[in-house]
This record gives C-alpha cells, sequence and structure tokens, in this order.
C-alpha cells in the first residue's frame, strides 16, 4: 500500500539552519576583518593605537562573527518554516478549476 502523506507543515531541517548559520559566519567573519584591516573604519586605530594582542582582535572577530551567524540562523528557521507552513497549506487545499 502507498503511504499517505501528512497534511501539516514539514519540519525545518537542520541541515538548512547550518547553512544559513555558516553563511552568516561568514558573513559576519568578513566584515569584521573589513572593520579591523580597512582605513575607512575608526576600528582599526582602536586596535592599533593599543598594540591590541592578536588574541584581541580574535575574539571580536569571532564576537562579530556569531552574532552575525546567530541573526542569520533565526532568520533562516522562520522564512523556512514560513516556507513549508505555505507548502502544506497548498497541500491541504484541493486544486480549484476553471469554470
Amino acid at each position: 500500500m502507498s503511504q499517505r502523506r501528512t497534511n501539516g507543515p514539514q519540519d525545518v531541517s537542520s541541515r538548512q539552519i547550518a547553512v544559513h548559520f555558516v553563511m552568516g559566519a561568514l558573513l559576519g567573519t568578513f566584515a569584521a576583518l573589513f572593520l579591523v584591516y580597512s582605513d575607512a573604519s575608526g576600528i582599526h586605530r582602536l586596535f592599533r593605537a593599543d598594540a591590541a594582542p592578536a588574541s584581541t582582535i580574535a575574539v571580536f572577530i569571532a564576537f562579530c562573527a556569531l552574532t552575525v551567524a546567530n541573526g542569520a540562523s533565526l532568520t533562516g528557521f522562520i522564512f523556512s518554516a514560513m516556507d513549508a507552513e505555505k507548502v502544506a497549506a497548498r497541500r491541504r487545499r484541493p486544486p480549484q478549476g476553471r469554470r
């Protein structure tokens, strides 16, 4: 016998969340590196003025990366859940024929 599909929304996979987390982490890392090593921001002057150790710069970059990664994974979860609900609602409603 064929198995029936459920009409409820499908779960958001952890793989989707992991992909969004990695994308956010990369974006946050590149943005923090730009702030640290670019002359366009005042952040690089803050680190260079005190001759900050490399661990301080690494903590700043990690903090920026994790902040953006958490935001991206939460946003990805919300968008994936909305999309799954939309697909489930489409399956519940029978197709409308033209008259």
